[in-house]
C-alpha cells in the first residue's frame, strides 16, 4: 500500500492553490488519540507527495519536527557502501539558503534544542527539538536539506573521515559485529549484505579506481579530497538525485501554533522539495536467504566474555498485518517467563539467563523473527538441548488450542496502553509519528502505530507458526572462545573465517540430520505448557481528576518515624491510573567492604531471579518492579497501573525475607557476575575514562577488580548470613507519586514496615553518607591506564576542571551556563574541524559536594595529544567569550533558562526528578527554578571571572584532573608538568585529597533569590562584577513559593551498576 493510495481515498479533501499557498490535501476523518491527549492533529499531503502530521500542543515548552525518507543503506550503490550514511553527514553541513556549515547545529543548540540524523537500512530520519518560538525559523532550515543541499566540497575529506571515525568507534562492539556478520552471510550480492556504516575505504575504493584509471593521484588530501574526494562527492550528489524524492518523505511537526499556522508553515516550507516520481515505498522482493543460508549454525567469536544465541527465521513483512499481528502473538508465548515457558524450563536446568522473541519491525525488505537468549556456561555446553526445547515449544504451539484469554488479554492491554498513553519528549514523539507514516497504515491508525490488536485470526497465527520450522531457521551461537565439543554440533570443517568489515571470526556449519529430526518431533515435554490467565490485569482504571490552578512543584513529607520517611505527591497533571513507588532500604552492611558489595549484589540478583516466574505476568499487565543494590542498602521500585501495585510491592518485600538461597542459582549468578566484572573493562573507552574520573573523586568506591577477587569466596551460607545481617538493622525512605490517595500511600509504607518489622532501627549516624574528594588549588593530575582489549584502536580522554560545591547556587548556575555556551563550539572545533574523534562531549559532572566541567573525547590519537588540543581550545575560547555582545549573551542565557524550566512530560519523568533530589540527600526540589533565576541574573563578567579561575589552562588556581585511557598500540606521554597517577599510586593519591561535606537538606522559602554571588579566588574578585551593568530583574523567583527542587537535566553523574 503506497502513500498515494491511502492519501487519496475517502476522507481526504483537496485545498485548491491560492496566490499565497500551493495546493495540498487534508484528512477530514477522525484520528483516534489517547484519552489523556489534549493535542490537536491534522494529517496533510502536499502537492509534491510529502505526507505529514501536524500536532498543535498549546502546553508545549518544546517544539519538534522529524522528516523521514523512505530510503536507506540498502540502496547504497554496490561499489560505494556507506554512501547513504555519508549523505546524512554531508547534507546537514549547509544549504543554498543557509550555507554556513555550522548554521544548523548552532541555531538549534542556541535555541535550547537537540538535533540528529539516523540512517537505517530502509529509511533515514532528520529530527530536532527547539524553543517553540524558534520553530518557524528551524523548519525552513530543515526543509532546505531536501531541496537545496550544497554538499560543501571542501568538507568532503573531513566528513569521510568522520564516518570512518564513527565506524572505528564501533569495531569492538559485539552487537555491531554480529549484525554485520549476519548480513554478510546472506545470498551473495543481495543488498542486505552491504556495509551500511561505511568507512574511508568503502567510500573511496570505487573513486580511487576511477581516478587511477585516468592516471591521477589516489591520495585524499584535506578539503575536497582531491580527485578521489571530488569523485566521491559526484557519486553522492548523483545518489541523492536518484533516491531523495518528496513522494518518499514523511514529516511530523509538534508546535504551539494553531493547526492553521502549522499548515501554512509546513506547506510553504516543504513545497520546494522535488517529486522525482520515484516509488514512494521501495521494497526488495528477492529473499536475503536461500536454501544455503537456512538450516545452518554459525559459531561466532565475541570480544566480551559471554554466551548467547539467536535462532532466526525469514518471514514476510508483517506491517500489512497490523490488525491481527500474528508474529506478536507467537512472540508472546516464546518470550514468556512464567510457569510452563521455555525460559522457566531452561532456567531450572541452569542453562538460561534471559530470553526474548519478536519480529523485526523497521525493515520491510528483510524481515526476521528471532528468538534470542543469554546462556550460562552450562547452557552453552548444552546448546543443542536449548535449541530442541525451543523447537519443542514451537511444536506445542502448532498443536495447541488457544484459550480465549490468550487473545483477549493481549488485546485488552494493548487498548489500555494506548488509552492511557502519556506524553514524552516531543522530538521522539515526532520521530515515531513520522515513522508510522511510512507504514501501510490507514490514517486512523497512525497514532497507535499499529500497536492495537483488533482481530483474532487463528488461521493467520497457524500459518505464521508453520514458518518457524528448524529447517527454515538459522542459529548463531556466540562465545569468546568456543568449546571443540560444541563445535561438533554441525557437520562442517572447524576452520575459522573472518568477516570483511569488522574482522569477526566465525564458522558456518549445516545443522545435522539427527538434530533436525529431533527438532521436528511433537512435543513430549510435560514441563512445557501454555500460560494461564494473567492475575495482574488491572480492573480499576478510575482516576479522581480535579481542577487545579497549578501543579504542586514538589512532594511533601507525609510520614516520619525513627524507622521511616515517606515523601508523597498525588498526581495533579498527568491523570493516568498509574503510580510509582521508590524505596531505599538503608543498611550498614550493604557496601562496607568489597565482599559486602558482592554479597548484596548477588542477593538482589537472586531475589529478582526467584520472582521472575510470578512477576512476568505483572509486566505484561503494565506493572514493573526492580530490586537493586546500592551503597546505602537496597533499592526497590514498583511502577505502573496502580490497581494492583500494592500487591506486587508486598510480594517483592516478602521475598527479601523468605528467599531460599539455592546453590545452583548462586552458581549461575556468580558466573554471570564474574563475566560482568571482567567485561566492564572492555566497555567503550570514552565511558571508561569517565568512570576512572568518578572513581578517583569519590571517597569510597569498590572497583570491579576488587569485587572480582571476592567472588571465589562466596558460598550459599555466606549469602544466607549476609541476608540476615543486611535485614537486621534498617531505615526506610520512600517516595510515592501518582493516582494514590494519601491515606493509601501511608498504608503502603506501613505495610512495608510490618513485613520487615523484625529489623532494628538504623539511626541517622549509621547511614551511608557519600562525600567527594576535592582537588587542591593548582592541581594538574593525569590518571593513566592501558585499555584491556589489545584490538581496540581508540583511546579516550576525560578532562575535568573542578568548580566547587554543587550545593552552591551561583557557582552551579555559572557552570551550567558555561557548559551550555561551550557545548557547540567545543564539538565544532574538536570533532568537526580537528577530527579528534567521533565522540566529543562537553558536560557538567556533579556529585555530592562537588561539580565541574567535563570534556570527554574518544580518539585514534593519543590522550596526551588530545589534551593539548583541548587546552588550546580552552585558551582560545576565552576570546570568544570576551567577544559576546549583550544580545548574544542574553540569547544564550534564555536558551538555557528554557531547558531548565522544561516541564516533565509524564509521571515517570516527574518522579525521577523528585527521586534524584531525595536520593542525593539535598531535597532541593526547586533547584531548576533557582538555577533559571540565577542564570538570568548572571553577568558576562562573572562568567569570565569563573572561566579564568576554574577553566583557563594558564590559571594557577585551576583544579584539573584528566583520565588517559590508552589503547594498547598507542604511545602516550603526558606533559612533564602534570603529576601522573597510575593504578599502583591511585590509593595514595586519593588519601591525600580533602573530603567534601556530605549532602545536607537545602531549605528554600519565600522569594529570596538569586543566591549570593560566586566566590572566586581573592585576586580575581575585583573583576567578578561590572558595576555599570545591573543584573536583570528576577522574573522567575516569583514562581518559587515553597521548599522544593528538581534535578537539572544538564547534571549527568555517572552511575554504573557493577
Amino acid at each position: 500500500m503506497s502513500h498515494v493510495s491511502w492519501c487519496s481515498g475517502p476522507g481526504w479533501r483537496t485545498i485548491p492553490a491560492t496566490d499565497s499557498m500551493p495546493e495540498y490535501s487534508v484528512y477530514t476523518g477522525q484520528v483516534p488519540k489517547p484519552e489523556l491527549d489534549d493535542r490537536d492533529y491534522c494529517l496533510i499531503r502536499l502537492g509534491n507527495g510529502i505526507v505529514g502530521a501536524l500536532v498543535h500542543d498549546a502546553q508545549a515548552d518544546k517544539a519538534a519536527a522529524s522528516v523521514h525518507i523512505n530510503v536507506g543503506s540498502l540502496y547504497d550503490p554496490n561499489d560505494v557502501p556507506g554512501l547513504a550514511h555519508f549523505c546524512e553527514h554531508m547534507i546537514m553541513k549547509g544549504s543554498e539558503p543557509y550555507p554556513a556549515e555550522n548554521d544548523w547545529i548552532s541555531f538549534i543548540e542556541s535555541n535550547g534544542g537537540v538535533k540528529n540524523g539516523v540512517t537505517s537500512p530502509t529509511w533515514q530520519d532528520y529530527y530536532f527539538s527547539i524553543n517553540p518560538s524558534a520553530l518557524s525559523d528551524a523548519l525552513p532550515r530543515l526543509a532546505a536539506f531536501f531541496y537545496g543541499p550544497i554538499f560543501t566540497a571542501n568538507l568532503t575529506a573531513r566528513e569521510m573521515y568522520a564516518v570512518d571515525s564513527e565506524n572505528k568507534r564501533n569495531l569492538q562492539k559485539d552487537e555491531r559485529r554480529i549484525l554485520q556478520l549476519s548480513k554478510s552471510l546472506s545470498v551473495s550480492g543481495h543488498p542486505w549484505t552491504k556495509f551500511g556504516t561505511g568507512n574511508v575505504a568503502s567510500l573511496t575504493d570505487a573513486a580511487r579506481k576511477a581516478v587511477e584509471a585516468h592516471g591521477e593521484s589516489p591520495d585524499v588530501p584535506d578539503g575536497d579530497g582531491g580527485p578521489v574526494g571530488r569523485e566521491v562527492r559526484r557519486r553522492l550528489i548523483e545518489w541523492w538525485q536518484q533516491q531523495y524524492c518528496a513522494g518518499r518523505m514523511t514529516l511530523a511537526v509538534v508546535g504551539k501554533e494553531p493547526i492553521e499556522e502549522l499548515t501554512q508553515l509546513v506547506v510553504l516550507t516543504f513545497c520546494k522539495v522535488v517529486n522525482r516520481e520515484l516509488d514512494p515505498r521501495p521494497v526488495l522482493t528477492e529473499p536475503a536467504w536461500g536454501l544455503e543460508q537456512m538450516s545452518t549454525i554459525i559459531f561466532v567469536k565475541t570480544v566480551k566474555d559471554y554466551h548467547s544465541f539467536q535462532f532466526s527465521f525469514q518471514i514476510p513483512d508483517q506491517s500489512p498485518l497490523y490488525q491481527t499481528k500474528p508474529a506478536s502473538f507467537a512472540a508472546h508465548f516464546l518470550g514468556h517467563e512464567g510457569p510452563g515457558s521455555i525460559y522457566n524450563y531452561l532456567k531450572e536446568k541452569g542453562w538460561l539467563l534471559s530470553i526474548s522473541a519478536g519480529a523485526s519491525t523497521e525493515n520491510r525488505s528483510v524481515s526476521r523473527f528471532t528468538i534470542a537468549g543469554t546462556l550460562t556456561k552450562e547452557g552453552y555446553v548444552h546448546c543443542q538441548d536449548v535449541l530442541l526445547a525451543i523447537c519443542n515449544y514451537l511444536s506445542l504451539l502448532r498443536a495447541s488450542t488457544f484459550a480465549s484469554h490468550h487473545f483477549h488479554e493481549r488485546a485488552q492491554m494493548a487498548t489500555t496502553f494506548f488509552r492511557f498513553a502519556e506524553k514524552y519528549q516531543p522530538h521522539e514523539y515526532a520521530r515515531n509519528i513520522a515513522r508510522a507514516l511510512l507504514l501501510p497504515l490507514p490514517p486512523e491508525r497512525i497514532l497507535d502505530g499499529g500497536a492495537l490488536v483488533r482481530e483474532w485470526d487463528e488461521q493467520g497465527v497457524r500459518e505464521f507458526l508453520a514458518l518457524l520450522r528448524p529447517e527454515n531457521g538459522r542459529v548463531m551461537l556466540m562465545a569468546k572462545e568456543h568449546d571443540p565439543a560444541v563445535l561438533g554440533l554441525g557437520n562442517g570443517q572447524e576452520r575459522w573465517e573472518v568477516e570483511k568489515w569488522y574482522g569477526t571470526e566465525y564458522i558456518v556449519q549445516r545443522l545435522n540430520d539427527e538434530f533436525l529430526e529431533k527438532a521436528n518431533r511433537s512435543n513430549e515435554n510435560a514441563q512445557l505448557f501454555l500460560p494461564g490467565p494473567n492475575p495482574y490485569i488491572p480492573e480499576d482504571l478510575s482516576v479522581d481528576r480535579k481542577d487545579i490552578d497549578k501543579p504542586a512543584p514538589a512532594p511533601e513529607k507525609i510520614y516520619e518515624t525513627p524507622r521511616t520517611i515517606l515523601w508523597y505527591k498525588r498526581d495533579d497533571q498527568f491523570w493516568a491510573p498509574k503510580a510509582h513507588v521508590r524505596l531505599t532500604i538503608r543498611s550498614p552492611h550493604a557496601y562496607a567492604t568489597p565482599r559486602h558489595a558482592v554479597l548484596t549484589r548477588l542477593f538482589t540478583d537472586l531475589v529478582e531471579d526467584s520472582l521472575s516466574e510470578i512477576t512476568y505476568d505483572a509486566s505484561l499487565a503494565g506493572l514493573y518492579y526492580s530490586v537493586d543494590s546500592e551503597k546505602e542498602g537496597l533499592y526497590v521500585s514498583v511502577r505502573g497501573y496502580n490497581d494492583k501495585l500494592p500487591v506486587l510491592l508486598g510480594t517483592v518485600i516478602d521475598r527479601l525475607k523468605t528467599i531460599n538461597i539455592r546453590e545452583d542459582r548462586l552458581k549461575v549468578f556468580s558466573e554471570q557476575l564474574e563475566r560482568s566484572y571482567k567485561n566492564f573493562y572492555l566497555g567503550q573507552p570514552s565511558n571508561l575514562s569517565q568512570y576512572y574520573i568518578s572513581a578517583a573523586l569519590v571517597e569510597r568506591t569498590w572497583t570491579p577488580l576488587e569485587k572480582l577477587a571476592e567472588l571465589p569466596h562466596i558460598t550459599c551460607e555466606s549469602v544466607e548470613q549476609h541476608k540476615r545481617d543486611l535485614l537486621s538493622k534498617l531505615h526506610f525512605e520512600g517516595l510515592i507519586t501518582g493516582n494514590i490517595k494519601q491515606e493509601q500511600a501511608t498504608q503502603i509504607v506501613q505495610d512495608v514496615e510490618n513485613r520487615l518489622c523484625d529489623s532494628r532501627i538504623l539511626s541517622p549516624s549509621e547511614w551511608h553518607r557519600e562525600r567527594s574528594l576535592i582537588l587542591p588549588s593548582g592541581a594538574d593530575y593525569v590518571l593513566q591506564t592501558k585499555y584491556a582489549n589489545p584490538k581496540e584502536l581508540n583511546s579516550a580522554l576525560t578532562y575535568y576542571c573542578h568548580f566547587g560545591d554543587v550545593a552552591d547556587d551561583r557557582p552551579r548556575a555559572t557552570l551550567k551556563l558555561l557548559v551550555h555556551i561551550m557545548k557547540e563550539p567545543s564539538f565544532s572545533q574538536l570533532r568537526t574541524v580537528e577530527q579528534l574523534g567521533y565522540v566529543v562531549l562537553t558536560s557538567m559532572r556533579s556529585a555530592v559536594g562537588s561539580m565541574g566541567l567535563d570534556i570527554k573525547i574518544q580518539s585514534l590519537k593519543s590522550p596526551a595529544h588530545v589534551e593539548e588540543r583541548v587546552e588550546a581550545f580552552l585558551s582560545s575560547f576565552r576570546g570568544d567569550l570576551v567577544g559576546f555582545t549583550p544580545a548574544k549573551f542574553a540569547e544564550l542565557k534564555s536558551a538555557l533558562v528554557l531547558k531548565l524550566l522544561e516541564r516533565p512530560k509524564n509521571l515517570a519523568e516527574e518522579t525521577s526528578q523528585f527521586w534524584y533530589q531525595i536520593e542525593g540527600g539535598y531535597y532541593d526540589f526547586l533547584r531548576r527554578e533557582v538555577d533559571a533565576a540565577t542564570v538570568e541574573s548572571l553577568t558576562l563578567d562573572e562568567v569570565l571571572a569563573a572561566y579564568d579561575a576554574f577553566v583557563l589552562p594558564q590559571a594557577t588556581t585551576r583544579r584539573k584532573l584528566s583520565a588517559h585511557l590508552v589503547a594498547a598500540q598507542t604511545e602516550n606521554t603526558p606533559r612533564s608538568t602534570s603529576m601522573v597517577v597510575s593504578g599502583e599510586t591511585e590509593a595514595r593519591f586519593k588519601a591525600g585529597l580533602a573530603c567534601s561535606t556530605a549532602a545536607l537538606p537545602i531549605e528554600r522559602a519565600g522569594h529570596e533569590m538569586p543566591a549570593p554571588r560566586l566566590r572566586l579566588p581573592s585576586r580575581l574578585r575585583s573583576n567578578s562584577q561590572n558595576p555599570s551593568q545591573k543584573p536583570k530583574s528576577d522574573t522567575i523567583s516569583a514562581r518559587i513559593t515553597a521548599v522544593h527542587h528538581q534535578p537539572p537535566s544538564t547534571l549527568a553523574p555517572l552511575t554504573l551498576n557493577i
